[in-house]
C-alpha cells in the first residue's frame, strides 16, 4: 500500500517536473482507484498541511458533517509539496492548504468555494449513478448561467441572481421554471458552488432524465452586502436573522418573478413552476408557496427549519420534504411532514443519513428534479 502510494505520488509529481518554473500545476490529480494526489509548488515554505474531510478514516455523522482531519504534505527538491490520500468513496470533498501556519485555498484548483469568512477548495469523485452527475458534462450537453440583478422597489435595494439556461436553449424558448432558495449562510452562488447544481442539470438533462428547465437562484438575503464586491456569509447573516423571520424577501417575492418573466420566455401553466429551498430557504419557500397559493405546483423542502404558521391549512401544490436523520433539524423536518399529512396535504418524505450539509443537499437535489415537469 505504501509502495503504491509512493509511486502514484512520483508519477504525480513528474506529470509537472516540466511547468514547475511557471508554478503551472495541476491539483488535485484523482486516480483511477479514487485516490487522490494533491500538489502544491512553495520553495519557500517551511510547513505545508492537507486538512481536509477527505482524510478522515470513519464517516462524519456529525450534526454539520464539517469534522476534518490534517496531514503533512512532504516537499522534495524543486520545490514540489505533495500528498496521496488512500482510495476514497466517490463523494464531493472540500480541503485547503495550511501554510507556515496560513489556511489558503488550493491555488491550482478553480472549483471553490465560500466558508465563513474563507474560500475552500472542492474536488469530485464520481463512480456512482449519483455522484457522477456531480462531475462536468461534456461540454456540448453543457447550458450557462446568466448572472443578473433587479431593483426591489419594495425594499430600496438592488438584488442579485443567478438563472440556469439549459443548452440549446435562449430567451425566446418557452421553459418550465423552478426557484432554487439557499439557506441562511449562503447566497446566489451557493447552489453552484457548494451544491454543484449545473453539474447536476447538465447531466441529468443530457442524459433525458429531466425535461430542459429555467432555474433561478437569487439572492434571498434580507440586508444589503456589507461592502461591494463582498460575500455574504453565516456570520453577518446570523445578526440579521430577526429580519430574516419578518418575510420580507416571501412578501415581495413577486417582484422577482417578474422580473424572471420579463426576461424569459416562462411557461404559463401552474404545472411547470416550482419551489424548493433547504434550511432557512426551506421556510422562505414554504411562506412563498402559502402567499401564493396558485402559483407553484411543487414545493420541495430540504432539511426545513419551518414553523407551524409556514404550513398551509389546505393546498393543491404537492409537497416534498427532505431529511437527513443526523440533521439537527431532524425532529423538525419530521414534524413538518406529519403536519403537511394531517392538513390533508399531498406530500411525500425522502430520508438519507446525512447532517445539515451540502452533502445532503445535493443528494436531495438529484432525487427531487427529476420529479419535476412530467408530462
Amino acid at each position: 500500500m505504501i509502495a503504491r502510494k509512493l509511486e502514484k505520488t512520483i508519477i504525480a509529481v513528474l506529470f509537472v517536473v516540466m511547468n514547475v518554473q511557471a508554478q503551472d500545476i495541476t491539483s488535485p490529480i484523482i486516480h483511477p482507484d479514487g485516490s487522490v494526489t494533491f500538489l502544491y509548488y512553495n520553495p519557500d515554505a517551511k510547513n505545508v498541511k492537507v486538512v481536509s474531510d477527505c482524510l478522515r478514516r470513519r464517516p462524519d455523522h456529525s450534526a454539520f458533517g464539517e469534522k476534518t482531519r490534517t496531514e503533512k504534505m512532504t516537499c522534495d527538491s524543486l520545490g514540489i509539496w505533495s500528498l496521496t490520500t488512500r482510495p476514497l468513496l466517490p463523494e464531493v470533498y472540500s480541503y485547503n492548504y495550511i501554510v507556515d501556519g496560513t489556511q489558503i485555498p488550493d491555488p491550482s484548483n478553480a472549483d471553490s468555494a465560500y466558508v465563513l469568512l474563507h474560500k475552500v477548495s472542492h474536488f469530485a469523485i464520481g463512480g456512482t449513478e449519483r455522484t457522477n452527475l456531480y462531475l462536468p458534462a461534456p461540454a456540448d450537453k453543457r447550458g450557462h448561467i446568466d448572472s443578473l440583478s433587479y431593483y426591489s422597489e419594495q425594499q430600496g435595494i438592488t438584488r442579485r441572481l443567478l438563472v440556469y439556461v439549459p443548452n440549446g436553449c435562449n430567451e425566446h424558448t418557452k421553459l418550465p421554471v423552478l426557484f432554487l432558495l439557499h439557506g441562511v449562510s449562503g447566497d446566489e452562488l451557493s447552489w453552484l458552488e457548494h451544491g454543484k447544481a449545473t453539474c447536476i442539470l447538465d447531466n441529468l438533462t443530457a442524459q433525458g432524465k429531466i425535461p430542459p428547465m429555467l432555474v433561478v437562484m437569487p439572492d434571498c438575503n434580507v440586508v444589503r452586502k456589507i461592502m461591494r464586491g463582498k460575500r455574504t456569509n453565516i456570520l453577518r447573516n446570523m445578526f440579521n436573522y430577526p429580519a430574516l423571520c419578518r418575510g420580507e424577501f416571501e412578501r415581495d417575492f413577486h417582484e422577482l418573478e417578474d422580473f424572471v418573466a420579463s426576461r424569459y420566455n416562462i411557461s404559463p401553466l401552474r404545472q411547470d413552476h416550482a419551489i424548493a429551498g433547504l434550511s432557512s430557504g426551506a421556510r422562505q419557500a414554504a411562506n412563498i408557496a402559502k402567499l401564493q397559493p396558485d402559483t407553484f405546483a411543487t414545493v420541495a423542502l430540504f432539511c426545513p427549519v419551518v414553523h407551524r404558521r409556514q404550513i398551509p391549512d389546505s393546498s393543491d401544490s404537492v409537497y416534498q420534504v427532505y431529511v437527513g436523520t443526523d440533521d439537527m433539524f431532524y425532529n423538525n423536518g419530521k414534524n413538518c411532514y406529519r403536519r403537511l399529512k394531517k392538513n390533508g396535504v399531498n406530500c411525500t418524505l425522502y430520508e438519507t443519513q446525512g447532517g445539515h450539509t451540502w452533502r445532503s443537499w445535493r443528494e436531495f437535489l438529484t432525487v427531487f428534479l427529476p420529479t419535476l415537469f412530467s408530462e
